[in-house]
């Protein structure tokens, strides 16, 4: 990947601290210690059980939704009395 990147409306420069005027923009290129992303896109997600919102990167708007069900899912399992870790 060695041509040079160009920047325009469709893309925001922000590497964190993403708003709502950066949604639907793309990171360029965003370097984290698992690894390197290019042309990421910023979302902005919920969590339906409990209203938490997320701006950021669809990789960790992943997580922030997969982390929250799992959550939600053991809260339920110990409000119900299940001690077997499984969840309905």
């Amino acid at each position: 990947m060695s041509e040079k990147i160009v920047l325009d409306e469709e893309f925001t420069e922000k590497t964190s601290d993403w708003d709502e005027s950066d949604v639907g923009k793309r990171i360029a290129k965003r370097v984290t210690p698992n690894g390197t992303y290019f042309n990421e896109i910023v979302v902005q997600v919920f969590c339906q059980f409990c209203a938490s919102e997320f701006i950021g990167p669809a990789r960790e708007a992943g997580g922030f939704l997969g982390g929250h069900e799992c959550l939600h899912a053991w809260e339920i399992s110990q409000a119900i009395g299940r001690e077997d870790g499984l969840v309905e």
